[in-house]
């Protein structure tokens, strides 16, 4: 869901950034959970056209910014990925709020519903995101 949001936000602006979800524990090639497309189509974003990907050494060393949904994933990426600690961020810590819980819960086998509270928190953060990438104010 935050790829299709972030896809999004490029697009409407018109500017060129290299978008890409991969996971570390992702099986290559599986499209999104069928929740996830509903949740998102609800939205007039199309996500039927993503599939998931392992992260590879390549990746992180291609891409300038890495962003995940958990402090858990920014954990188990700089363990495999040590190179990566610079460049690593939990997609709620952006937000300009005092909030102590920025993690994204991961709705995988839920509910319409809860899928649609992930990708909720996912839309709120993704302006700060997007703008923060296009001042130079992350990383």
């Amino acid at each position: 869901m935050a790829e299709g949001f972030f896809r999004h936000h490029v697009e409407e602006a018109g500017v060129e950034i290299a978008v890409a979800s991969a996971g570390v524990g992702a099986i290559s090639g599986c499209p999104p959970s069928e929740n996830s497309q509903i949740v998102m189509k609800e939205l007039d974003i199309d996500i039927t056209d993503q599939r998931s990907q392992q992260l590879t050494p390549s990746m992180v060393e291609e891409f300038s910014h890495i962003v995940g949904m958990a402090q858990s994933h920014i954990d188990v990426i700089r363990a495999h990925f040590p190179s990566s600690i610079g460049k690593t961020f939990v997609l709620r810590e952006l937000l300009d709020n005092d909030s102590p819980d920025i993690d994204i819960p991961d709705p995988i086998g839920g509910t319409l519903e809860e899928y649609r509270a992930s990708r909720d928190l996912i839309k709120e953060a993704m302006p700060s995101l997007f703008n923060s990438l296009l001042s130079g104010n992350i990383g």
